[in-house]
């Protein structure tokens, strides 16, 4: 089952500050709703759990995460995982953008799901995703208003 989402959010800081974050994997994983067990590869490269919560699928899917630089402010998250009888591939890609004195982000994912969490229905799937999009974006803003 394939899953895509997108849309424009926009963040009350300079494009630095908003490029700085999305380049930083540590930050932008703590982020994510129910992950634990960060760990760092190298620059571009980590892995981490989450605790999808999917109806009768419980337990911990470790993920391969990585982050690429498509160019100046295009940034693309590629997250793999295996496990809890499951695929789960998302590919996040991120346009960094100035806005006057704030920040857009366009962005879109597209989330491949096989196995027990595919059978589980594509609205589920849907409404649980964008729950997780929108805690993640409100981690994210409160996270580069701190900073």
């Amino acid at each position: 089952m394939r899953v895509d989402f997108g849309g424009d959010e926009e963040f009350n800081a300079p494009i630095d500050k908003v490029r700085s974050f999305v380049m930083d994997i540590k930050e932008v994983a703590s982020c994510i709703p129910d992950s634990s067990n960060f760990s760092r590869t190298d620059a571009n490269h980590f892995t981490m759990s989450i605790e999808p919560g999917l109806g009768v699928v419980k337990g911990s899917l470790p993920l391969h995460c990585s982050l690429e630089s498509k160019g100046k402010d295009n940034y693309t998250y590629t997250i793999e995982g295996k496990g809890l009888g499951s695929e789960v591939s998302v590919t996040l890609s991120l346009n960094l953008y100035e806005k006057g004195n704030s920040t857009g982000i366009k962005w879109e994912s597209s989330i491949n799901i096989k196995g027990i969490m595919g059978g589980i229905g594509e609205a589920v799937i849907r409404k649980i995703t964008q729950e997780y999009v929108e805690k993640i974006i409100a981690n994210a803003r409160q996270k580069i208003n701190e900073g």
